[in-house]
């Protein structure tokens, strides 16, 4: 699966690391905003990542509502599908459980 791709699957939504910090951010209650998610490495990259591709496909399968004017996200209609399988996915080496 490449990383533009979309899916109506909430498992395989929220397999992409960046995809499962949004869900788990907004499940949490850490996350409101795009400027919530603390980027990792090349900070311009990775945001243009998610700009352009995990937050629209994650709005696009109905898991968060996304301002991009504002910059807020929210859950979406579909966001519990999603968040189910967040905890049952291990997380990246670069992330750490205190993250």
């Amino acid at each position: 699966m490449t990383l533009d791709t979309r899916t109506t699957d909430p498992a395989v939504a929220v397999a992409a690391p960046e995809r499962r910090r949004v869900v788990a951010g907004l499940a949490d209650g850490t996350v409101e905003a795009v400027a919530d998610l603390r980027v990792r490495g090349r900070a311009e990259e990775i945001a243009a990542e998610l700009r352009e591709t995990h937050l629209p496909a994650l709005e696009e399968a109905g898991y968060i509502e996304w301002d991009r004017e504002a910059g807020t996200i929210e859950p979406g209609p579909n966001f519990e599908e999603a968040a189910a399988h967040v905890d049952d996915l291990p997380l990246p080496e670069s992330e750490s459980a205190d993250d």
